[in-house]
């Protein structure tokens, strides 16, 4: 089993039916090819990002507007994945983007707490009822990196619990071939208890499986994890990264949890880079420099100021009838997808967990990583990536869909077509599982 799943780009398989589709793409992006093999010259594999690589080149995007992205050759896109979920009111929000820009003339980073650091701070505490205190990072594997060495110290022990198909950053120990980890199957309780032991010091879960494909927890799943882990003395982690953005309190408010710990990233910084993780004032304490011993833990731009500003605005303007708005678009174009792929004669369903979507070649959804691996294992996935892009939709390679406030019906209706469209030429080539 692996807990990175779906960040492995998959190479577009040279059956017939996706020749035409390749032939196209290359023919309508040479800024890109060229701007790619200027990447490779000195970025190994021409990306400093795994997952944005997919074959046989990616488009190179040079800027993005709202709803808009246009790449180097000029072309225009309709953007679905809003750098995988961080962008929540699109590109270059301009309320995000002015907060930024006026931190800049007055200095970004400084040695010392600055209020902008604060201001944030108070707003997550005020919205997540289950933070008292938060402590900044750089980015969300930083956060989870922290959460680990936290639970760790608080619990004396070593053992990390994660759940196959989850996503916790790229850096030791929670990565699936650590030392430390161990790893059982989302959605079984019953693995979980198996595996919960007394050296675990912490179980790690995402509210759903977001890179292993917007798959949602099953009734009670998670606060089941949740009371078996206090019960024999672990920690509970609740990696809210991505899934942040789908109730003003987070999805742990939605689901009636209450963890130890909770993971931080992507949209609390208003598109620029950060991470946080929040808890009660006891735990968060051991991270302190004024505790004696604590966990020692620093960062040159920890809580960046540029990150800090831009966030606060564009939680503030995340409230409860935006996330309703994103929540109705998401439950529109998940339907439009499903009906699409059943006119062009194609199985597929699409997993949902707020405004965040995954189109799954299988005529049942997924309900674990390995169902989602195999349902991922076709030609099909690559042939509908390209059909999009072809068709001026940028999505992602593995099917996954971030949608953004600044979408409107007139997107929406744009996306569904685009969908139906693609599906038809699948359909069509006799791209087959």
């Amino acid at each position: 089993m692996t807990t990175l799943p779906a960040d492995r780009p998959r190479p577009a398989r040279d059956t017939a039916g996706l020749r035409p589709l390749l032939a196209e793409y290359r023919a309508r992006t040479p800024g890109s090819a060229s701007a790619f093999r200027r990447a490779a010259a000195v970025l190994p594999g021409g990306e400093t990002r795994f997952v944005t690589y997919y074959p046989p080149y990616p488009v190179i995007l040079a800027e993005g507007h709202g709803s808009r992205l246009t790449d180097v050759d000029g072309t225009e896109y309709l953007d679905l994945v809003n750098n995988y979920t961080s962008l929540i009111h699109g590109n270059a929000y301009p309320p995000a983007m002015t907060a930024a820009a006026a931190v800049l003339t007055s200095g970004a980073v400084f040695p010392s707490p600055h209020e902008l650091q604060v201001e944030l701070a108070e707003l997550l505490a005020a919205r997540l009822p289950s933070v008292q205190r938060v402590r900044f990072t750089n980015s969300g594997t930083e956060a989870s990196v922290l959460a680990a060495r936290l639970a760790q110290r608080a619990t004396g022990r070593g053992r990390l619990l994660l759940f196959d198909g989850a996503y916790h950053g790229s850096a030791p120990p929670l990565l699936p071939d650590g030392a430390e980890v161990v790893t059982v199957p989302y959605n079984d309780v019953d693995a979980a208890r198996e595996a919960l032991t007394e050296d675990v010091a912490a179980v790690f879960a995402e509210p759903f499986l977001g890179a292993g494909g917007v798959i949602p927890g099953r009734p009670d799943f998670l606060r089941s994890v949740a009371d078996l882990a206090r019960a024999r003395g672990a920690l509970f982690v609740l990696d809210e990264v991505q899934s942040l953005r789908n109730a003003v309190g987070g999805e742990q408010t939605r689901l009636g949890l209450r963890p130890d710990l909770t993971v931080m990233g992507k949209v609390i910084g208003g598109g620029m880079p950060i991470g946080a993780i929040g808890g009660s004032e006891e735990l968060l304490r051991l991270t302190a420099a004024s505790t004696d011993r604590g966990l020692a833990h620093s960062g040159t731009f920890n809580g960046h100021l540029t990150a800090a500003a831009a966030g606060t605005v564009t939680l503030r303007h995340l409230d409860a009838p935006a996330i309703g708005r994103l929540d109705r678009a998401a439950r529109r174009l998940a339907d439009a997808i499903t009906t699409a792929a059943a006119g062009a004669g194609i199985p597929a369903t699409v997993t949902r967990a707020g405004s965040i979507l995954n189109v799954h070649f299988t005529p049942t959804a997924p309900v674990d990583a390995e169902q989602a691996r195999r349902a991922a294992a076709t030609p099909l996935l690559s042939a509908l990536h390209l059909a999009l892009l072809l068709d001026g939709v940028y999505t992602t390679p593995r099917g996954m869909i971030n949608l953004s406030t600044a979408l409107d019906t007139n997107d929406l209706d744009r996306a569904a077509q685009a969908y139906a469209h693609a599906f038809q030429r699948l359909a069509e080539a006799e791209v087959t599982p």
